[in-house]
C-alpha cells in the first residue's frame, strides 16, 4: 500500500479513540485525496521527474504522453488542477489516459479504481470490451477505434426477464480471443447480450432487500420491534410520530426501512420522510465529502435498481455496501439482542462486502474513499450500526446548524 492509503487505514481504527470523534471526522474530510493528488502520484510512479508544484510542467507531460500515443489531448486537463475538476465514468478521459500511459489490464483497473474512484472495466458495455481487448493486446488508441468502427453500439437499458448473460462469462470468451477478427465477429453476432450491465450487482441488492424488508420476519421489521430507538424530538411527539409510522407503512415502507437503516426514522426527521430523500441533508454538508455525497443512497436509486433500469455504477456499488452493512449487523443484533460488537466479526463483514463487491466487479472497501472510510470507521467501534446511525445524525444537526446560521 502507498503512504496515503496507509494513512488513511490507520485513521479509521484511530478516530473513534479520540475524545470528539465527529470533530475528527469533520477534520478528516479535508484529508481525502482529490482527483489531482491522486493524479501527482500517478505520473510521479509513470517518469514525471517535474515540480509537482508547476501545473504548466505537469499538463505539459499529460499532454505529451497523450500526444505520443496518438490520443486526444484532454479538453479539461489544466482545469484537474486550477478548479479541482475529477473525470466521468460516462466519458471516454480515463480509458484514453490509460492508452497514453501504456497499462496493460490489471494497471488499467487500478487507475480506474484507486486514481479515479471508479469501478474498473464493464465488460458488459461493448466499448469497454473493445478497450480491454486493446489494452490487454498492446494496441494503440486508434486501433482500438478502427475496432469500434466495425461493432455496434448498443447503450445499457432494463435488465431482461430471462436469458440473463453474466459479465464473467464474457470476459472468458475476451480472454481465449488472439486476433481482432474474433472480437469483431463476437460483437456483431451477441450485440443483444450488451443491453443491459450489473447483473450480478442487481441480484446481491434484490437479494438483501427481500432479506431485509419481508413484511413478516425481514430485518428491519424484527429489529424496530425489538431494538430500533427512533430518532424523535421528545416524549410529546411520540404518538403522534407513531401514527405517521403507522400511516406511511405500507404506502412508503421502503422509505421507512431506509430511514431505519441511517437511523433517521423518527420524529426529527418527519420533513425529510415527506420529501422522500436525504440529499437536502448531504448538500454542502461540513461531515460529509463531496464524493461521498454523489449518488448516496436513496429511495428513487434503489427502487430504479429493483425494477432493472439503468443506473449509474456509483449507484449500484453505494447501494450494495449500505445494505450489506444493515444486513450483516442487524442479523447479529437481533440474534444478541444487542448491537455490540464480538471477536472477528467486523473482520466478517469487511471480507463479506469485499467478496459480494468484487464478485459483482466492483473495487473491494477502500479507506481513501471517502464513502467506504464511513463504513469502515463504524466496522471498527464497538458498536458498528450505532457508530454509523450516531455519524447519520450528526449529519443532520450539522445541516440544521447551517440553516440556522443561514438566517440569523
Amino acid at each position: 500500500m502507498g503512504k496515503y492509503t496507509n494513512f488513511m487505514t490507520e485513521k479509521t481504527y484511530e478516530i473513534l479513540s479520540k475524545d470528539d470523534y465527529i470533530e475528527e471526522l469533520r477534520n478528516i474530510r479535508n484529508r481525502f485525496r482529490m482527483f489531482d493528488k491522486a493524479l501527482d502520484q500517478f505520473i510521479l510512479d509513470h517518469g514525471y521527474s517535474g515540480d509537482l508544484n508547476q501545473v504548466e510542467e505537469k499538463v505539459a507531460y499529460i499532454s505529451d504522453k497523450c500526444r505520443q500515443a496518438g490520443v486526444p489531448i484532454p479538453r479539461n486537463v489544466k482545469k484537474w488542477y486550477t478548479e479541482k475538476k475529477g473525470l466521468n465514468r460516462t466519458s471516454d478521459v480515463a480509458f484514453q489516459l490509460c492508452f497514453a500511459f501504456s497499462l496493460n489490464v490489471e494497471e488499467s483497473n487500478d487507475f480506474l479504481r484507486r486514481i479515479c474512484m471508479f469501478r474498473g472495466f464493464d465488460c458488459h458495455s461493448i466499448k469497454e470490451v473493445v478497450y480491454y481487448f486493446a489494452l490487454k493486446h498492446g494496441l494503440r488508441y486508434a486501433e482500438a477505434l478502427e475496432i469500434l468502427k466495425k461493432v455496434p453500439t448498443v447503450k445499457p437499458g432494463k435488465l431482461p426477464a430471462t436469458d440473463i448473460v453474466y459479465t464473467d462469462f464474457i470476459i472468458e470468451e475476451v480472454e481465449e480471443m488472439e486476433t481482432v477478427g474474433e472480437l469483431v465477429c463476437f460483437l456483431n453476432e451477441n450485440a443483444n447480450r450488451f443491453g443491459y450491465n450489473n447483473v450480478t450487482a442487481c441480484e446481491v441488492i434484490h437479494h438483501l432487500w427481500e432479506r431485509i424488508s419481508d413484511k413478516e420476519n425481514g430485518l428491519a421489521l424484527r429489529e424496530r420491534e425489538l431494538l430500533y430507538c427512533s430518532f424523535d424530538k421528545d416524549e410529546e411527539v411520540q404518538e403522534q410520530e407513531q401514527k405517521r409510522k403507522d400511516k406511511c407503512h405500507l404506502a412508503h415502507s421502503m422509505e421507512e426501512i431506509y430511514m431505519q437503516i441511517l437511523g433517521l426514522a423518527g420524529s426529527y426527521t418527519t420533513e425529510i420522510h415527506r420529501e422522500r430523500g436525504i440529499k437536502s441533508l448531504l448538500v454542502d454538508n461540513e461531515l460529509i465529502h463531496p464524493v461521498a455525497e454523489d449518488s448516496f443512497p436513496d429511495r428513487n436509486g434503489l427502487t430504479k435498481i429493483l425494477q432493472g433500469y439503468h443506473v449509474s455504477h456509483e449507484t449500484v456499488r453505494k447501494n450494495m455496501i449500505l445494505l450489506s452493512f444493515y444486513h450483516f449487523w442487524s442479523q447479529r443484533a437481533i440474534q444478541r439482542m444487542n448491537y455490540l460488537v464480538e471477536e472477528e466479526d467486523s473482520c466478517r463483514c469487511e471480507r463479506s462486502i469485499d467478496s459480494q463487491l468484487e464478485e459483482a466487479g466492483y473495487p473491494a472497501l477502500y479507506a481513501g474513499n471517502p464513502y467506504d472510510f464511513v463504513f469502515l470507521v463504524a466496522m471498527h467501534s464497538d458498536q458498528p450500526l450505532m457508530t454509523f446511525r450516531d455519524y447519520m445524525r450528526e449529519i443532520f444537526f450539522a445541516k440544521q446548524d447551517m440553516d440556522k446560521g443561514m438566517e440569523l
